[in-house]
């Protein structure tokens, strides 16, 4: 290919590929920008759910194992298989001997402090899973520890009002604990979430610490009258229960997280000089994963989540090439916390924007978010040809396909059509290369397959893979997320790393329906 620079690759969370019309709301919206170009130009699907993206096989894919595929070029192994094996170890393996629950168990115990457990009551194991609640539990009840477990009620990743089951599931894997019950209930916005309303923080540290919440003798009655209000798991508002007894200046706190974005509002509260006089000054405050940012330092972890040897930003930038990326506070740890490894700070030739997302309680009314700051800035770098490669994400499919409303999405997904219009218009006339890639499923399947009713889950669903630009004797083949670095490495002939196990996607066309592992680690431009 002649003329690939500028190189840009439009990433859209939450468009996934699905025949059927139904409840697909990237079927029901016009898309005819989108159209145009996978017609005009190349177009094929990309895995990006299972083991192809380091989750466990049939998992869904998800925001953190897409990026971290993207960014790497290879499957990163996601923190909940880690994690899985570890409290299936035995002998010196054993999490019982962990360090960190030694020395939880070593301050606390002799000062008569309990130990709160704050995580997931969900299944779904990509913020937390209910599991490691039950398992470490047991563990620190068997150790003489008074446990109190704060279930954080999913129903994002899992169906909306599913949260009494898995809370009974939780309540009956207790059971076997003498010295361990429930203390509290509430939704993952009041502080679990990587956005939180400050008000619910502070509703939720009141709960946890000050006991002002109401008092329930079955916290799965509270859950039952939630619902009756059409309240969703994630927004059931706290309640303890009857005896809850807050968390003291002996206690200490282990934040059982899958996510090292996740609960930062919430820790920060708990831990902050600014949470004085609410919290105490605490015997410990732990995390199952490491925390991103600056809780990093705050916060002794038990496990770190797995790196990537080498990420896509780091080759451009140690071959000289020149970078931008464009993205929204929503999606902002997508970009820092999983593409990039963890590297918070900029690389050499590397820009990096970010526009501001509405509000939370905005979103219905507002599903081209900050849509158009991205394409306004993309479209400058184009015009300046400033840059080598540009990546700009588009959140919109993802963000409102959370939210379960079917008409906002497509509303959604329309809007973001408008936008890869602008850009295209200017590639179409600076020259240039423009690639669109879809990240994880969800928008394509709004309704529960059994229930028919509202879902908000992420899918297994494959993702569009375009090369938009003309492309003469090329063919592209099917692929994984993971060739998607390999793929940008090289249209812009640089060397692959070989910790990049991915392979490029575009191919000469007589290789087209070669095996795909043995596509070649470059191509001509």
């Amino acid at each position: 290919m002649n003329g690939v620079r500028p190189l840009v690759l439009v990433t859209l969370d939450g468009w996934g590929l699905r025949a059927e019309r139904e409840a697909n709301a990237i079927a029901l919206a016009r898309t005819p920008i989108f159209d145009r170009l996978a017609g005009k130009g190349l177009e094929t699907s990309l895995v990006a759910s299972g083991e192809a993206v380091g989750l466990a096989p049939g998992q869904p894919g998800n925001a953190q194992a897409a990026y971290q595929t993207l960014g790497a070029g290879t499957p990163v192994e996601h923190p909940l298989l880690k994690v899985n094996r570890a409290l299936e170890a035995s002998g010196e393996d054993a999490i019982t001997n962990h360090p960190v629950i030694r020395q939880l168990i070593a301050r606390a115990r002799p000062l008569g402090g309990a130990v709160h457990l704050i995580g997931m009551a969900s299944p779904a194991g990509i913020a937390g899973h209910q599991n490691h609640l039950a398992v470490l539990a047991a563990l620190l009840s068997h150790e003489g520890m008074q446990v109190w477990v704060h279930a954080v009620m999913d129903g994002q990743d899992t169906p909306p009002q599913e949260g009494i089951v898995h809370l009974a599931e939780l309540n009956e894997d207790l059971a076997g604990a003498e010295s361990a019950e429930l203390g509290s209930v509430m939704g993952r916005r009041y502080g679990f979430d990587a956005r939180c309303d400050p008000a619910r923080v502070e509703a939720a540290l009141k709960a946890l610490v000050e006991t002002d919440a109401p008092r329930a003798e079955y916290l799965s009655v509270h859950l039952d009258n939630a619902y009756n209000k059409g309240l969703a798991d994630d927004d059931v508002p706290p309640a303890i229960s009857q005896n809850y007894r807050g968390i003291r200046a002996d206690d200490a706190v282990l934040l059982v997280n899958l996510r090292p974005d996740h609960a930062h509002s919430l820790i920060s509260a708990l831990t902050g000089p600014e949470a004085r006089p609410h919290a105490p000054v605490l015997s410990g405050v732990y995390s199952l994963l490491r925390l991103s940012g600056p809780l990093d330092t705050e916060v002794e972890w038990m496990y770190e989540p797995e790196r990537a040897p080498t990420t896509l930003a780091e080759t451009l930038s140690g071959a000289g090439l020149t970078q931008l990326a464009l993205c929204e506070t929503a999606a902002e740890a997508n970009l820092w916390t999983f593409a990039r490894a963890g590297r918070d700070t900029l690389l050499f030739g590397e820009t990096v924007l970010v526009a501001d997302t509405p509000p939370p309680a905005k979103l219905l009314r507002r599903g081209e978010l900050a849509a158009a700051e991205i394409t306004s800035e993309t479209v400058s770098a184009i015009k300046k040809a400033s840059h080598d490669l540009i990546v700009a994400n588009y959140p919109n499919a993802a963000l409102l396909g959370r939210t379960g409303n079917l008409k906002a999405t497509v509303a959604a997904v329309e809007a973001v059509d408008r936008q890869l219009g602008k850009i295209a218009a200017q590639i179409e006339k600076r020259g240039g290369t423009l690639l669109i890639c879809g990240t994880y499923g969800k928008a394509e399947r709004m309704t529960d397959p059994g229930s028919g009713e509202q879902s908000r889950v992420t899918t297994e669903a494959r993702v569009p893979f375009v090369l938009a630009s003309p492309a003469n004797g090329l063919a592209l083949r099917p692929g994984t997320l993971a060739d998607v670095a390999p793929t940008l490495l090289s249209l812009l002939d640089v060397d692959i790393p070989a910790s990049m196990r991915g392979r490029p996607l575009i191919v000469p066309e007589n290789e087209e329906a070669g095996d795909p592992a043995s596509a070649p680690g470059r191509i001509g431009v």
